[in-house]
Order: C-alpha cells, then structure tokens, then sequence
C-alpha cells in the first residue's frame, strides 16, 4: 500500500503540475494575443474612420462629427473617449473635461500611426490609439479601456480553468487506477516478502505476475525462497543430527563420569588398602624388629614409610583434581585479602619461629567460589612459602592490579624461582622444576591452580628468576558462561 500511495502521489503531482503549466501559459498567451489583437483591430477601424473625419473636418460639419465619434464611444465597452486634434488643438472631443495635455502632447509629437498606453487619473491602463489622416496636422485619437479588453477574455480563461480542472479530476482518476494496476504484483510481492521474512512460505507459489515489469523479480524472489526453503529443511536434518549427536556425547560423557567415579572409588579404597598394609608392616617391622636391623635396614624402612605417604598425598591430590572438573561453581563475593590474610596465619602457625614478611593488599574482592579460590591461594602461598624457606629474609606479598579491563591478582615472594625456558611446565601434572630432595611436593598443586582459574574463565601465568623469586599471576572472569 505504501508503494501504491506513493506511484499515486507521483503520478498525480506530475499531472497537476503539466496541467498548471499548459493552463497558465494559455491564459498568459491568450491575455497577451487578445490584447495584440484588440490594438491592431481598433487601429485599423481608426484608419477607416480618419477618412469620414477628415471629410466633416473640411466641411466643418462639427455636429456631424460629433454624432460620429459619440457613436462610436457607446457602440463599444472598450472605446473610453474618441478626439480630433487639428494642428496642436482638439477639434472634437467626446471628453466632458476636455482632452488632458499630456494626450495633446503625445499628439504633438506622434508620427504616423501608433499605439500609447498610459495611465489615466484613475490609475487605470489606458491604449491611445492615433491614426494622422492624410490632411496636414490632422489625426485621430480613440481610447481604449486595457481592464475592459481583458474582460473580454475573461469567459475563455474560464473555460480554459474548467477544462483544466477536468483534466486534473480525471487524470487523478486514471493515476488511481494505473498505481493499482502497476502496484498490483509489487504488494503482492511485498506480503510475500515479508511472509518470507517471518519464516513462512506460505503464498510463495500464489504469486504470479500479470504485467512484465515485475515478472523477473518475482522469478528471483521464488527462486531465493526454493533456496530459502532448501537450505532450511538441510538446517533442520542438520540440527537433528546435531541432536543425536550431543544426546550420544551425553551418554558417553555419563559413561565417562561414571567411570571416573568408579575409577576414584577403586584410587580411594583400592589403593589405599595395600597402601596402609605396606605402610602398617613396615611400622610394625620398626617396632618389633627394630633391635634386630641394622641401620641401613632401618633407613630402608624409613624411606618405605615416606614413600607411602608421599603416595597417599599424592592420591589425596588426584581425587581433588578429578573433583575440580565435575563439582558445580558456586559464584559469590569473595574478600580476596581476607582470604590471604588466613592462609598466611595458617601457614605461620606451621613454623612460628620463622621470620616472614608478608605483604597482603586490603580490600581486594572479587565473585568467585570460596572453596575453589581457597585452594587456589593455599597452592600458590603455600609455594612462595615453601621455596622461601632457605631465605634469610622471606618476603611474600599478595595483591592486585587493573591490566585494560581486567583486574589481575599476584602472589610475589623472593625465593628460589626458576628458569623462563621452563615455564611452559609449571602447570603440568607431576612436571617438577625442582628435585624433591630440595622441595618436597606432589607436582599437582599449580595444575589445580590453573584448573580452577580456567574454571572461572580467567587465566594463570608466572614469571621468574633462578635465586630471585617468582611472580605468580591470575586473573577472574567475575561472568563467564562456559565453566568447562
């Protein structure tokens, strides 16, 4: 309908607008042609005249004259006055006041004949028309009234106005018409369109042109709506596809989980069970036996015994990594400082006599799961702490920066470090930078760190020296969609 009002409102705005134009310039042409025609008409009559005045003037027939002119002034309502000027005074004059002096001096200094126009005391457009006679110094003068010649076309121009109106009445009629039939296949194709971009076919094989103009594009526009509907029955095969596909990897993934569990269930008891016996007869072996071996025996022992708890907390570790990929986030506000501020008491309770400088930033909060985050700061403190414990002098500091958009935290300390070439490592399982000899650990904790970061869809990462410390960095996605 829109494209119809506007075919419309075009169509007829151009017919109107042609129609002013030829209709004014008629009127203008016929004002002006009348007006021409009228001079050279009373100017002829004028020449026809001069030779009756010329006539009465020499036999000096005054009344005569007279009668001649008056009559000529009432049979015409464009003739206004009629004079005689002999010499360089009027002879006769059908004027009551006389002939004005600028008329006296127009004919003083006419030659031949001619045309004036003027403007009487009326203010109104006058024609003086003068025709010389062939007697010397003798014309002939007739007033022609320019207001009353245009009334004389004035019943034409009023047909001219009616016809125009005529025209403009029924070329908006045929503009209706033609907009509707010109628009007809465009608003159909118009609803069709927009059908199609609700995602409805319906009415796409409904739509046939009647006229030429819009034939190809409807032809493109059902070709695109083959594709259309071609390319959404793939899209629907392919989504059902796509279904049965995550329904399987959900089973599997069910299957997996499940198998993860029975694999946990059989780490927790299975192995622990001939643990605790290897574990529990080397004790017994120390005690009972002890006198009997000797001391490389005993040494033996010792390093069974240290072996089995280095295994235990090793599996202990294990089942909290598998634990990390399947336990649900619980988002909160976490105070990141307070947090810090616990493990570092935690940790000095463990050594009281040892001298650390800990440094813990206040206030820095975040969204996070307590539980998780806790363990993140026990590993990466609990390392500065432990590779800080050949230092002197330790210092550990805990804080946070604003990185662009993201606020990054950081757990600094001045100990061992390590090499850069390595750092690709450090977040490996059981991968190691330092032997156990020097610092005992299990190889897990900086791969749960980055577990847990990954988790809240942040980032980890370190830098560091040999014999000048470490920084450990990570960053918290405070609303992250995909926990992994």
């Amino acid at each position: 309908m829109q494209l119809r009002r506007i075919v419309f409102t075009r169509m007829a705005l151009i017919l109107t607008v042609m129609t002013v134009l030829v209709s004014g310039s008629y009127g203008f042409f016929a004002f002006y042609h009348h007006r021409q025609t009228s001079q050279e008409l009373w100017l002829a009559r004028a020449s026809i005249l001069v030779e009756g005045v010329q006539r009465l003037v020499l036999w000096d027939d005054v009344v005569a004259l007279q009668k001649l002119l008056q009559s000529e002034v009432a049979g015409s309502p464009v003739l206004q006055y009629a004079f005689v000027v002999t010499g360089d005074e009027p002879y006769v004059s059908t004027l009551a006041g006389g002939v004005p002096s600028a008329l006296l001096r127009r004919s003083g200094q006419m030659r031949g004949n001619g045309v004036w126009e003027f403007l009487d005391q009326n203010d109104n457009f006058m024609y003086d028309v003068a025709v010389e006679s062939e007697q010397p110094e003798l014309s002939l003068h007739l007033g022609l009234d320019r207001n009353a010649i245009d009334r004389e076309v004035r019943p034409l121009l009023i047909a001219n106005l009616m016809i125009s109106l005529s025209v403009i009445a029924v070329g908006i009629l045929l503009a209706i018409i033609l907009a509707r039939r010109t628009t007809r296949d465009v608003d159909a194709l118009v609803q069709a369109l927009r059908r199609y971009g609700e995602g409805s076919s319906a009415g796409e094989e409904s739509i046939n042109a009647e006229s030429s103009e819009v034939t190809e594009l409807i032809a493109s526009f059902k070709s695109l709506a083959a594709a259309r509907n071609q390319a959404k029955a793939e899209l629907l095969a392919l989504n059902t596809e796509l279904e049965e596909r995550v329904r399987d990897r959900t089973a599997q993934l069910a299957a997996a989980n499940q198998e993860l569990d029975a694999f946990a269930y059989s780490v927790s008891h299975d192995l622990r069970a001939p643990l605790r016996g290897i574990d529990g007869f080397s004790l017994a072996l120390v005690e009972d036996f002890g006198d009997a071996l000797s001391a490389e025996g005993k040494d033996y022992l010792r390093r069974i015994r240290a072996g089995c708890g280095r295994m235990g907390t090793l599996i202990d570790d294990l089942l909290y990594l598998s634990r990390l990929a399947r336990n649900p986030l619980r988002r909160e506000v976490v105070d990141l400082s307070l947090l810090a501020r616990q493990v570092a008491d935690e940790l000095q309770q463990l050594d009281p006599a040892r001298q650390i400088d800990w440094v813990i930033a206040p206030e820095l909060l975040t969204v996070a799961d307590p539980s998780l985050i806790r363990a993140v700061l026990d590993n990466l403190l609990g390392n500065a702490w432990k590779f800080t414990g050949k230092q002197g002098q330790a210092r550990i500091e805990f804080g946070g920066f604003m990185q662009g958009d993201e606020e990054v935290y950081f757990v600094k300390d001045n100990g061992a470090g390590f090499d850069m070439l390595y750092a690709d490592k450090l977040f490996k399982v059981f991968q190691r930078l330092h032997k156990v000899e020097e610092f005992d650990g299990s190889g897990i904790g900086l791969a749960t760190v980055q577990r847990v970061i990954q988790r809240h869809g942040g980032r980890v990462w370190a830098q560091g020296e040999i014999g000048q410390g470490a920084t450990f960095y990570f960053s918290l996605r405070e609303e992250h969609q995909h926990e992994g």
